[in-house]
């Protein structure tokens, strides 16, 4: 019975450190001004079940809060022209970064510019580079390699995105999908901001890969962009995140093992 009992406790000590990761998300998803009111519904609710599913605790709010107070990560979901951002939300943002704040900032394939434009300037005000759209056209190039860190832990290596915007560079970040010198998607880690050091940044300019009822490729990104803004790896670092639930199945192996080798040599 005492056996037991201790791996019952050493159990208990694997998964404690996985529920006191959980973090209070803010989805902001202009569902009232959005352009397409399914395509947001589908969004929303596929993130909001992701984070929950990691054991995140998620707020929805319909436009941007006063105060950013209580929350760890800003998932601001909105992708519209009419949601383009103002210089006051732009400084809102920054602040938020500087103290260390986790922001995603959705846009969307280049006819929707005057949102994407004003994310492009909170980039630079950030001190993440200058950057604007990439390529020709309304969808520059859809067929894109997914880099490291965010091909794990759920497996991707490419998509193929509906229609997605492009940026013409990654500043000082890191591509999260390309296609030779233009991107969707592009992440500033804890460090790679030059006026928001403590603060983390990503931003894909696309909203169909995060609806949940496209490709499995699209549903893998956005769950491994979900890891990212929770545990931002340090600058430099490309090795994938082990998942959750693999570190607590590797420490439970291990106890079970040490366990087991005990009783062997007491029956010895």
């Amino acid at each position: 019975m005492n056996r037991f009992k201790s791996l019952a406790v050493a159990a208990a000590l694997v998964v404690l450190p996985a529920l006191a990761s959980a973090q209070n998300i803010l989805i902001v998803n202009g569902a009232t001004g959005t352009s397409e009111a399914g395509t947001t519904a589908n969004i929303t609710n596929n993130l909001k079940t992701l984070h929950e599913a990691v054991g995140n605790t998620v707020t929805i709010a319909d436009g941007i809060p006063v105060d950013f107070t209580g929350f760890s990560q800003i998932w601001d979901i909105r992708f519209s022209n009419n949601f383009a951002l103002t210089g006051a939300q732009q400084t809102q943002y920054l602040t938020y970064l500087q103290g260390g704040g986790r922001v995603f900032m959705m846009g969307e394939n280049n006819g929707f510019s005057t949102r994407n434009g004003t994310i492009f300037n909170l980039i630079a005000a950030a001190g993440g580079g200058n950057l604007g759209n990439g390529g020709a056209g309304t969808c520059p190039a859809d067929a894109q390699t997914v880099n490291a860190p965010f091909t794990g832990p759920n497996a991707v290596s490419s998509i193929a995105y509906a229609c997605a915007g492009a940026f013409n560079g990654f500043g000082t970040g890191q591509w999260i999908s390309n296609a030779g010198g233009i991107g969707a998607g592009v992440a500033w880690t804890i460090g790679t901001l030059a006026n928001a050091t403590a603060g983390s940044l990503t931003s894909i300019l696309d909203v169909n890969f995060m609806e949940g009822n496209r490709t499995l490729e699209m549903q893998q990104l956005t769950k491994n962009l979900i890891g990212f803004v929770n545990n931002p790896p340090p600058p430099g670092n490309v090795v994938p995140e082990p998942s959750t639930y693999a570190l607590m199945a590797t420490g439970l192996f291990g106890i079970v093992g040490i366990a087991r080798r005990r009783r062997a040599l007491a029956t010895a």
